[in-house]
């Protein structure tokens, strides 16, 4: 019996050991990927830029210049604390509370992986016993199985299936035009066969095939999004190779844990909160309730876009950060696209949101010299309750 229970206590060590690499590695990960895209985004922590900021309060003060770049270079080193120095908290405390006054200054730094990473790090960085190891991984599953989810859920619509969908795959059909009409199809099954492969991950019977699939989107979105491909928005490639490793340290094991622990603890006050802002919260974006970025909603067809249009007079006192993205379209019309404008300046897209591009408006209205020179027209596509096409006049900011 002695033997016995000596051999099941060292399997006990063996495992609780296994676990803790695991959720260093993954805290690793995560720490690696945000350091990536914090410094291919630089221009939005510290510029220069001419992309406004958009506080979360107007009363907010502005953080830029040597204070930006104090606190961004505080960012890296409280990383590399956090990797030398595992099981300590506070260098993960500190590196999330930078982030949130970086944050609370400008909302267009509310970036989907941005969001991720962050609730990722407080969940498996702020851990402190190995009980506590395995509810932080458990609680990094529910949510990467709800952002599949979600994801696909947002892509039940015609916009992604018809337009948005087909453009992601245009490195394809340019080398195979004859199928693009059956590869183009494929945009009408993609949202359900992603849905699908987020619930199989929950499951032990199906969770190897889902692993693969999920993996397999990423290598996808990777060939189509990378520079053999469209060569746009870099700023994902580190998030969907990051995911893919995520998927592999979360799910590859298929019989340690069962969907009740994933969806189901009344004991981690961290679980409540989980499923508040990855099952709750995402499923009020379809009413246009919260926030599309906040709810897996990128490159599904289902967000707000906007562009501002200028006369010529409104142009001429547009400041010259701006100029270079304004396009002259027609006698007397210059569109601004904020798409195009986020993207060039900052190396992210615009965070999505009416009252976000009533911020830049007002921004660049504050610039003209006659201030009836300018229109925003916006566009809120969601599930349900999408609205169309709206315009506002500085007046109306």
């Amino acid at each position: 019996m002695g033997r016995v229970g000596t051999w099941k206590q060292d399997d006990a060590e063996d495992r609780d050991a296994a676990l803790r690499r695991r959720l260093f590695v993954l805290r690793l990960t995560i720490l690696v990927a945000f350091g990536t895209g914090l410094l291919m985004s630089s221009a939005l922590w510290i510029g220069p830029r001419s992309y406004p900021q958009a506080p979360v309060w107007t009363l907010l003060p502005p953080i830029q210049g040597v204070v930006a770049t104090v606190l961004y270079g505080g960012l890296f080193a409280l990383a590399g604390l956090a990797v030398v120095f595992p099981r300590a908290r506070w260098p993960i405390a500190g590196f999330l509370a930078i982030l949130i006054a970086f944050c609370l200054a400008d909302q267009t730094r509310w970036q989907p992986w941005v969001f991720q990473y962050s609730f990722l790090l407080a969940v498996v960085g702020l851990s402190t016993a190995p009980v506590d190891d395995l509810r932080a991984l458990n609680l990094a599953r529910l949510v990467i199985v709800f952002t599949y989810v979600f994801s696909g859920l947002q892509k039940i619509n015609l916009n992604f299936m018809e337009h948005e969908f087909p453009w992601i795959i245009t490195p394809m059909t340019s080398l195979l035009p004859a199928m693009t009409t059956p590869l183009d199809a494929l945009g009408f099954l993609v949202p359900f066969v992603q849905v699908v492969f987020g619930i199989g991950l929950l499951t032990r019977r199906f969770r190897r095939v889902s692993l693969a699939a999920a993996v397999g989107m990423h290598v996808f979105i990777l060939a189509m999004f990378g520079p053999l491909g469209l060569n746009w928005n870099d700023i994902v490639w580190p998030w969907t190779a990051a995911m893919a490793v995520f998927d592999v340290l979360l799910f590859s094991s298929s019989g340690d844990f069962s969907w009740r622990d994933i969806v189901w603890d009344v004991q981690d006050l961290r679980h409540g909160a989980a499923v508040a802002l990855f099952v709750v919260m995402p499923a009020l974006s379809f009413f246009n309730l919260w926030d599309s970025y906040l709810s897996s909603a990128l490159y599904s067809g289902n967000l707000t876009e906007a562009q501002i249009y200028l006369s010529d007079l409104g142009a001429a006192s547009t400041p010259g950060g701006i100029r270079p993205y304004l396009v002259h379209t027609s006698e007397n019309t210059n569109v601004l696209n904020l798409q195009r404008w986020a993207v060039g300046d900052l190396n992210v897209t615009p965070y999505a949101e009416t009252r976000v591009f009533k911020d830049i408006a007002r921004n660049v209205c504050d610039h003209l010299r006659d201030r009836d020179q300018l229109v925003l027209v916006v566009k809120e596509q969601r599930m349900f309750f999408s609205r169309p096409e709206t315009g506002f006049r500085c007046s109306q900011l």
